[in-house]
């Protein structure tokens, strides 16, 4: 997915991004390859951080990545213009949801962005991928996807307000937050 995403949104307007709980920096480093002036922070616990310096995949991009440790739960760090989360939100109910939201929200400058990577259900009933995968969340995490309205409700409450849904692929969306 991540070539698709990296080509549906100009990431390369902010200058910097931070993706929260990015894992291995696959989605990462195909935003900074398709954003050559792009600079980028790989933000996670500090086991996976470790795990993903072992896996190698960032270090032809090494002069253009930094790692952060972060538990978004805790704080988020501060430092670039936007954040990017891919199938994090999803995880988790609102109330938990709208912590680590908050917690993104303090950092974010009023010209900067939160970029969530998730599906966005259709309203009513409509058919999507996207729904099978919600009730595998709410069976595993008690969790779920949610329709663009249900974002648009939980980033306002979080300080942020819905600026677009940007499709990239299928009902993946790259959804624009900002600051409120």
């Amino acid at each position: 997915m991540g070539p698709a995403v990296a080509s549906a949104y100009d990431f390369g307007r902010w200058g910097s991004i931070m993706d929260i709980g990015g894992g291995n920096g696959i989605l990462l480093a195909a935003i900074l390859k398709a954003h050559p002036g792009l600079r980028g922070v790989l933000a996670d616990l500090p086991r996976v951080l470790e795990r993903a310096q072992q896996r190698g995949l960032l270090a032809e991009l090494q002069a253009r990545i930094a790692m952060q440790s972060c538990d978004c739960f805790r704080e988020v760090p501060s430092g670039c213009r936007a954040y990017v989360m891919k199938h994090v939100i999803h995880d988790w109910d609102d109330e938990h949801a709208e912590s680590i939201l908050a917690n993104c929200r303090r950092v974010i400058q009023p010209n900067g962005a939160l970029l969530l990577v998730e599906w966005t259900l259709p309203e009513g009933n409509l058919p999507s991928s996207g729904k099978l995968s919600d009730v595998v969340m709410l069976v595993m995490t008690g969790a779920k996807e949610r329709t663009a309205e249900e974002y648009r409700r939980l980033l306002a409450r979080a300080g942020f307000r819905l600026n677009q849904v940007i499709p990239a692929s299928s009902d993946l969306s790259i959804i624009e937050a900002l600051p409120a």
